[in-house]
């Protein structure tokens, strides 16, 4: 029965080691032979994968790994460059494309060469951590609509190389960091967990592109540690198996005991509170030497006189061989600043090491918005995005959360334990006034305020009316030439305009200044509305915590603040509008804009007084032309011609009609004078040049002689004087 019983044990244990020794090579194990791809593309002949020196195809490098057919190549580089080159047969006439995927960058997509192969280029990203590479091909044979998908999947794989060396002896509870030689880091699997063996705790870590390794010895003595390293992509073995491990690393290593014992505590992170006299309940490693209901000092020296760090009072042993303590700490320490020495009065006996941290606390708070510096302004407006850095102690240990706050950080942001860097999204919602940062469910004291937006929105929310409609200010930067009677001038305000979505601006605080003039650019009125307060309408996310008391809600009429009405300006008479931003409310920002209105008339009416000179007169009747006399005068009421798109510009021409008095100016005794009373309808053409004092016009028209009792045509120069 026994013997039965032993024959049972052994078969079982047998069958469970080759069922675990089977899966473990269906994992890791290739199989490789002269293995033909089935590649559905029409035609297909091979793909060939080129490296910098070497070169792969579907042809001899097909292995089959986990049940599947993939194309074995080596990488050297973790941002390997390949050339394909996809050969199809020659009746093969559709057409074909590489699809882009995670895994690399396409360089040369594909292109036909010589009608031999199609040749493509691309740039894998971080090989190292590629889980299923692969290539997919779309194709479309000639005649048919759909493209066919046909996926080729890949088994990178690579040379890896790994070793450290141990020179020096090591210490018991001392941790000792060691380099790790490796022709590919990347590679390398470095979890940077701490783990544990009978003489060792190690760990693996990956720091600025260096492998390390970090031992702590447990026991005194010789010893062998060994670590097997893995991989994250496999190596190709000779036998053409794959692995993910390399041989293992055996390194001889002597470990001494310290001078000290070196005893181990259960938290490595001690809160130093000021003033607070309640100890710390911990629990340190047993020693037969380590008496009880003892107060020992702890002190960051083995001499004598050391700087007091804590106190240690024992007070029983556990059942787990440590013995429970209260600890009082008096200052900070960091295990890096090297170890702390337990101490019997001023006699050394054991040596420990543990962090002594104050309590979280922030000294100080700064913002940033996009495009600015850090300020320690701490007013916030909503909908925006904001950086926010902690200054002070002990960061890391505290949970800090800012009240209603969107925590958008990402994890390059700078956290340490003197400062902390966080980005926040202010909801264009909130309601408070005051957002309290949180460490944990505890106030810290520090807080954000809510104020809302106050920034200058271009000028389209005000609309001018002058009598053709409303139009948007900041579209009126031509002058406007108006030829009807300006009946008023309409300020109106479109609130809707300036808080739209996630776009927010706030109240609007507007300077308006009136300037009017005649046409001779003499000053008539001026007027300053003074700062107007515009409020975003009921559309605003925002509009309840907009303060509406003094906001302008009406239109603004500007008769109501002259003394002389825009409906009884002459012709020409110009209005100059500015309205601008006020700048000490927007902080020191805004727009402006000056709008120019001209009352444009396209004739005026006027009496003038001319002196027609050396009129050719042509009596109704006679044969012969009155003699040249002297100069004359007309008093004629005349209408003056302006050009239509340009300002206050006459044309060369006028008509009018009224008095000549000819010879009016010829004081001769001559009978051949004639001096005569006429009524007349003249046209006059003058100099196109303007500003001119004197100028010398000419004339033309008709006319009847009182005195005479004839008709009378008339044509000749005559004398302009202006003033």
């Amino acid at each position: 029965m026994l013997m039965r019983t032993i024959f049972l044990f052994f078969t079982c244990l047998f069958i469970s080691t080759f069922k675990l020794l089977n899966a473990q090579s269906s994992q890791d194990s290739l199989q490789m032979g002269n293995y033909k791809m089935d590649i559905k593309i029409p035609h297909f002949v091979k793909l060939e994968i080129m490296t910098d020196s070497l070169v792969f195809s579907t042809e001899e490098d097909v292995v089959i790994h986990n049940k599947e057919k993939k194309l074995a190549w080596e990488y050297q580089s973790n941002e390997q460059v390949i050339r394909g080159h996809l050969f199809v047969g020659s009746q093969f006439s559709g057409r074909l494309h590489l699809d882009e995927n995670a895994d690399f960058d396409i360089l040369d997509s594909l292109e036909l060469i010589n009608d031999e192969f199609y040749r493509f280029r691309v740039r894998h990203k971080e090989m190292s951590s590629l889980k299923f590479p692969h290539f997919t091909f779309r194709y479309k044979e000639e005649g048919k609509d759909l493209f066919r998908k046909y996926e080729i999947k890949l088994f990178p794989y690579t040379v890896t190389r790994a070793n450290f060396y141990i020179e020096d002896d090591l210490y018991v509870g001392e941790q000792k960091k060691i380099e790790i030689i490796s022709n590919n880091v990347k590679n390398l699997v470095l979890d940077g967990e701490w783990k544990s063996n009978d003489n060792f705790n190690y760990r693996l870590r990956e720091e600025s592109g260096e492998a390390f390794i970090y031992l702590e010895p447990k026991k005194v003595g010789n010893f062998d540690f060994s670590w097997e390293p893995k991989t994250k992509q496999p190596v190709l073995a000779e036998n053409g198996t794959s692995t993910y491990r390399l041989d293992p690393i055996i390194q001889n290593v002597n470990v001494k005991d310290s001078r000290l014992k070196f005893l181990r505590t259960d938290r490595r992170y001690i809160v130093y509170e000021r003033n607070k006299r309640d100890g710390i309940e911990i629990q340190i490693e047993n020693n037969r030497f380590l008496e009880l209901e003892k107060t020992y000092r702890i002190e960051d020296r083995e001499e004598k006189g050391g700087a007091l760090l804590a106190e240690l009072f024992t007070q029983r042993r556990l059942s787990n061989d440590k013995v429970l303590c209260i600890l009082r700490p008096y200052s900070t320490h960091r295990t890096r600043e090297g170890y702390m020495y337990i101490k019997d009065g001023d006699r050394p006996v054991f040596i420990t090491n543990f962090n002594i941290v104050p309590k979280a606390k922030i000294e100080s708070l700064m913002i940033m918005r996009e495009g600015s510096e850090w300020t320690q302004n701490t007013d916030v407006k909503p909908g925006e995005v904001i950086d926010v850095r902690l200054e002070g102690e002990s960061l890391t240990k505290g949970r800090y959360i800012f009240e209603d706050l969107e925590d958008i950080s990402a994890d390059t942001l700078t956290r340490s334990d003197r400062v902390a860097n966080f980005r926040l999204r202010v909801p264009t919602n909130i309601s408070k006034r005051t957002i309290e940062i949180y460490d944990r469910a505890e106030k810290t004291g520090m807080s954000l305020q809510v104020k809302e937006h106050q920034r200058p929105r271009v000028l389209d929310f005000i609309y001018v009316n002058y009598g053709k409609g409303p139009k948007m200010a900041n579209t009126l930067d031509q002058p406007i030439l108006y030829s009807n009677t300006i009946r008023d001038v309409t300020f109106s305000f479109d609130r809707h305009k300036i808080d739209r979505g996630d776009r927010l601006f706030g109240r609007q605080f507007v300077k308006i200044k009136v300037r009017i003039e005649d046409k001779n650019r003499r000053l008539i009125e001026m007027r300053d509305l003074g700062v107007i307060e515009i409020c975003p309408a009921e559309s605003s996310p925002r509009h309840a915590f907009y303060r509406e008391s003094g906001c302008q809600m009406d239109d603004l009429r500007l008769n109501s603040f002259l003394s002389r009405k825009t409906h009884s300006l002459e012709e020409w008479a110009r209005i100059e509008i500015e309205i601008e931003h006020d700048k000490d409310r927007h902080g020191n920002e805004g727009y402006k804009q000056r709008i120019v209105i001209h009352n444009q008339r396209t004739t005026t009416f006027d009496v003038e007084v001319t002196f027609p000179a050396g009129l050719l007169i042509q009596r109704l009747g006679e044969g012969s032309i009155d003699p040249l006399g002297g100069i004359s005068l007309a008093m004629l009421g005349q209408f003056t011609f302006y050009h239509p798109n340009e300002i206050q510009r006459e044309r060369p021409f006028k008509i009018g009609g009224g008095f000549l008095a000819q010879n009016a100016f010829n004081f001769g005794t001559d009978e051949a004078i004639n001096r005569d009373l006429g009524l007349i309808i003249l046209g006059s053409v003058y100099p196109v040049r303007t500003g001119r004092k004197l100028s010398f016009p000419l004339y033309a028209g008709a006319g009847y002689f009182l005195q005479a009792g004839q008709f009378f045509f008339v044509v000749g120069p005559g004398i302009r004087v202006q003033f």
